[in-house]
């Protein structure tokens, strides 16, 4: 155990008991038209309050719970000892990733500035990347406000992120389609995360074995969606550092979707009946991070003083939140049972608090 450590484990742990378990989802879940009223009763009022003047129905529910979850995760950076805080950067720089995706996308669609500004991942109307220290409030706004992808690849060179998706300009203004920068910033995020994991001072097994793991559930999915649209060459978008082997990987790719699908990490037979059905790829998707998250999760809340039990604090927040919108949305918009039971993550993986 590192003695950095106590401290901040004590924060945490108190922390956390402020996170919904199952019994508060399955209320969500069964009184859905009470679900901001039940909401508001927890520490999502504070998010409810700010936000509830300007926006209404799904952009309320939208973006209250992207706020809350990162506020969790601005409690994660705060409580983070020196000698882990590179690699809590890193993790939280998946945030940046999210919103330059999510702007791209809206560049893609015509999307005016207000309707994509609205869906980033802020915590109080600061984006996410202030909490790793990457990208400003105010360069926020120019990135947004450029008129297309062109313009927006231009604005964030300066971080990195830029540099990465220039190769793939050309290509994206031709065709409109910006499948190939998606891959890419996956592949970026996952190699300075590897990256910051090998300079922690002291480097925890089971951490390293879910971020390996999560490459391959990363890869195998990045795979399957290339081959279904068509990518030239998919196996440039390796992501490395996973158990499963370029060489299996692209053996896999050379003989099809069915050969990935039979080589996928985690065994979700359900799921992929769901998905030969219906070809929609997220049942593969969630499912897989759902087995991961079952394996890991618990072993890392049990871990004590630990980088493993921030991650854990960070991970359980994020399933809340997705949680929270598959329960709403799915009510919402009219979803089958079957598919908003498919998309569960949190209520297979997290406690009873």
């Amino acid at each position: 155990m590192d003695s950095t450590y106590i401290g901040k484990y004590g924060q945490l742990r108190v922390l956390g008991t402020e996170l919904l378990g199952k019994g508060a989802m399955y209320d969500l879940e069964q009184k859905w038209d009470d679900f901001l009223k039940i909401l508001s009763g927890t520490t999502y009022r504070r998010e409810i309050d700010e936000f509830s003047a300007l926006y209404r129905g799904p952009d309320l529910i939208d973006v209250v719970l992207n706020a809350h979850m990162m506020r969790i995760m601005e409690n994660a950076m705060f409580a983070v000892p020196p000698g882990a805080r590179s690699f809590v950067k890193a993790y939280l720089n998946k945030w940046d990733i999210e919103n330059i995706k999510l702007i791209l996308s809206a560049k893609v669609l015509s999307y005016p500035v207000e309707q994509t500004e609205k869906f980033l991942m802020v915590q109080h109307d600061v984006p996410a990347g202030l909490l790793a220290g990457i990208i400003t409030r105010d360069d926020y706004k120019n990135i947004i406000a450029q008129k297309d992808i062109e313009g927006v690849v231009n604005s964030i060179v300066k971080y990195g992120y830029g540099t990465i998706l220039l190769k793939y300009l050309d290509s994206a203004k031709r065709s409109n389609d910006i499948s190939e920068m998606i891959l890419a910033l996956d592949l970026y995020y996952y190699d300075a995360l590897l990256g910051a994991y090998k300079l922690h001072n002291n480097a925890e097994g089971n951490v390293g074995d879910f971020i390996a793991e999560s490459i391959d559930v990363r890869n195998m999915t990045n795979m399957l969606k290339a081959l279904l649209f068509g990518f030239d060459r998919p196996q440039q978008y390796i992501i490395k550092g996973g158990k499963i082997s370029e060489k299996e990987i692209a053996d896999a790719v050379a003989k099809g979707a069915d050969a990935i699908i039979e080589r996928l990490p985690f065994k979700i037979s359900e799921a992929i009946e769901l998905y030969r059905r219906e070809q929609f790829i997220s049942y593969i998707e969630v499912a897989q991070k759902r087995e991961l998250y079952r394996k890991y999760i618990q072993v890392f809340r049990r871990s004590g003083f630990s980088l493993a039990f921030i991650l854990a604090y960070m991970l359980m927040g994020e399933l809340e939140r997705d949680e929270l919108r598959n329960i709403w949305f799915s009510k919402y918009y009219g979803i089958s049972s079957e598919r908003y039971k498919a998309m569960q993550v949190a209520t297979y993986v997290l406690g009873e608090n």
